[in-house]
């Protein structure tokens, strides 16, 4: 019996144009029927998806910031704190690097300094409370993060990967998209918040599907048994997961393989 169903966005759950599926509301409803948990997984803000899924908030579990906040049923169960002294350090190493344009995430709100709109605007439509501050000291001071998410104008596997790479003792350099890079404490990723979603709930391995389409959903596929790669997923990805959808993002590929395989009615 499945106990969780976890669903990567971006590229997954969400067609092209950042929509939810038509036969979303159905699909939840049906899965509470059977007591089956929904968990969204996103590199994406906790603030953002509490927007974006706020129908459904108290009856469906949250992954956030690619593992670094975790909530269920509405509650927070776990978030990721990074220290002052390693975030001056890591912002440091940033600013040495060509087009890598960082923002620091946490619980409740982003916050940037570069003010280049095109950068703006891609940060806002990931994380919807973005607020610009004049320098990082004072969000360092006062405020909680729990990773550092950056653009790389250039290309993450070409820039940010190989410049960054001495930091990797301790830190996890996670792709997040074509041209975003997460920095984040070792070991802190999606696949460990699912672990812990699954002791919250009293999941096993074999009672948990795992959906996703890119490398920062690689960690999904090893902490449970029943895992779909997009069709339109990274080849490393498929090359992973022990199923790849017959349908993509844009022909509601996640939708059409819960019903297949749980013989939902929605």
């Amino acid at each position: 019996m499945i106990k969780i169903i976890v669903s990567d966005l971006d590229g997954t759950l969400l067609n092209s144009k950042k929509e939810l599926p038509k036969r979303f509301p159905e699909l939840i409803k049906a899965l509470s029927r059977e007591g089956i948990r929904f968990v969204p997984a996103s590199g994406r803000a906790a603030h953002t998806l509490k927007v974006q899924f706020s129908e459904y908030f108290h009856e469906i579990g949250l992954i956030c910031e690619n593992g670094n906040v975790v909530l269920d049923c509405g509650e927070m169960i776990y978030h990721v704190s990074i220290e002052k002294k390693e975030l001056q350090e890591l912002l440091g190493r940033i600013a040495k690097v060509d087009e890598l344009r960082p923002a620091l995430c946490g619980i409740h709100a982003t916050y940037i300094m570069d003010r280049l709109p095109a950068f703006e605007a891609q940060v806002r439509r990931f994380f919807y409370n973005t607020v610009i501050v004049e320098n990082f000291e004072e969000v360092i001071e006062q405020k909680e993060i729990c990773k550092i998410s950056c653009i790389d104008g250039i290309n993450p596997f070409t820039n940010a990967c190989p410049k960054l790479f001495a930091i990797t003792d301790h830190y996890d350099l996670i792709p997040s998209g074509e041209n975003w890079i997460d920095i984040v404490k070792k070991g802190e990723n999606k696949g460990k918040a699912l672990q812990m979603l699954m002791a919250n709930i009293g999941a096993k391995p074999e009672e948990t599907m795992a959906f996703g389409d890119f490398l920062n959903d690689l960690t999904l596929m090893e902490v449970c048994e029943h895992t779909f790669a997009m069709k339109n997923a990274h080849p490393d990805l498929k090359a992973v997961a022990k199923n790849i959808t017959h349908k993509s993002n844009e022909e509601e590929g996640v939708i059409d393989t819960i019903i297949e395989v749980l013989n939902l009615k929605l």
